[in-house]
């Protein structure tokens, strides 16, 4: 896949890093963690071939619609109790990238 390609697929609300949903896996209740799961263990999309990122940086198409309002409460609400992600980044991008998605309704 060529870059031009790839930069705009992963410009979509649907399209999110492995890194973003592992760190929303651990931020949601117990029952929202295997869709999340599940979209991980798709195949991701194609890197261009001098793509330099390694697995936390593999892309996935997610179809996440009837758990989308629970995902972005649940990770708005960690925003709110000042819950960082595991390596201590702020949520508020995780925030935006659920809330387009839910309003975009990919």
């Amino acid at each position: 896949m060529d870059w031009q390609r790839y930069k705009a697929l992963c410009d979509r609300p649907d399209v999110m890093s492995r890194w973003v949903l592992a760190e929303t896996a651990c931020l949601v209740p117990a029952a929202l963690r295997p869709p999340l799961c599940a979209a991980m263990a798709q195949t991701p999309l194609p890197k261009p071939p001098d793509h330099k990122g390694g697995d936390q940086t593999d892309m996935f198409e997610v179809v996440l619609h009837e758990f989308v309002d629970g995902i972005l409460a649940a990770v708005e609400a960690a925003e709110a109790r000042g819950q960082t992600t595991t390596q201590g980044r702020t949520l508020g991008g995780f925030v935006a990238a659920w809330r387009e998605l839910k309003e975009r309704g990919v």
